[in-house]
C-alpha cells in the first residue's frame, strides 16, 4: 500500500470530505428541524486538533468500517455535552445508557455516514459499504486512536455546528491508502 502523503492527494481526499460533510451537515440539519454548519476538513496527524478533544472522558463515536472506493474508517464524534444535547433534542431526555439513547446515537451516526460515504461514492464512481455501527459511549477517543495506528494514515475531520454552537458532531475520516489511486 502507498501512504497517503503527497500533498495533491490529501487536499483531493479533503475535497471528498468536504462534499461528505456537506450532506451529512444537510441530513443532521433536516433530522434535527434547524441549520447545521460544518466547517472546512482539515487534515489531522496522530492527535492533534479536535481530534485530540474527542479524547476527552465520557466522549461517545459511532465507528464504521468502510470497505470499497476509498475504504477506511469513518467516525461521528460527540463530547459528553453534545451527545447529551443530540439525545435531549431527539428522545426529551439524556440518559447515554439506556437502550433507547444508544440505538439513537447508532442510528444518527448511521444517517450520517451514510449520506457522507454516499456522497464520496458518488463523486468517484463507486460503491462504498460501510460495516454496522458500533457505539464507545466512553473512551472514543482511544478507538479513533487505535483505528487511526493501523491504518497509519492522517484523520480529515469537520465540525457540525448549529447556529447557537450546540448539537455540535465531530466527523472523522481516515482513508485507506490503497484507495487513493481510486480517489485521483
Amino acid at each position: 500500500m502507498t501512504p497517503i502523503d503527497p500533498p495533491d492527494d490529501l487536499d483531493r481526499l479533503c475535497e471528498l470530505a468536504n462534499v461528505g460533510a456537506g450532506h451529512a451537515a444537510g441530513a443532521l440539519a433536516q433530522l434535527l428541524g434547524c441549520p447545521i454548519r460544518m466547517s472546512v476538513p482539515r487534515v489531522q496527524r496522530g492527535g492533534a486538533g479536535a481530534m485530540a478533544q474527542s479524547g476527552a472522558p465520557g466522549t461517545s463515536g459511532i465507528f464504521f468500517e468502510v470497505e470499497g472506493g476509498i475504504g477506511g474508517v469513518f467516525a461521528v464524534m460527540f463530547s459528553p455535552g453534545e451527545r447529551d444535547a443530540l439525545l435531549a433534542e431527539l428522545l426529551g431526555e439524556a440518559r447515554p445508557e439506556s437502550e433507547q439513547s444508544e440505538s439513537a446515537l447508532r442510528e444518527v451516526g448511521n444517517i450520517l455516514a451514510s449520506h457522507a460515504l454516499s456522497a464520496v461514492a458518488d463523486l468517484v464512481g463507486a460503491r462504498v459499504l460501510p460495516s454496522l455501527p458500533t457505539l464507545a459511549l466512553e473512551a472514543a477517543g482511544t478507538v479513533l486512536a487505535s483505528f487511526q495506528a493501523r491504518f497509519d494514515e492522517p484523520a480529515i475531520e469537520s465540525q457540525l455546528v448549529d447556529p447557537r454552537g450546540h448539537l455540535r458532531g465531530l466527523l472523522v475520516w481516515i482513508p485507506a491508502s490503497a484507495a487513493t489511486d481510486r480517489a485521483v
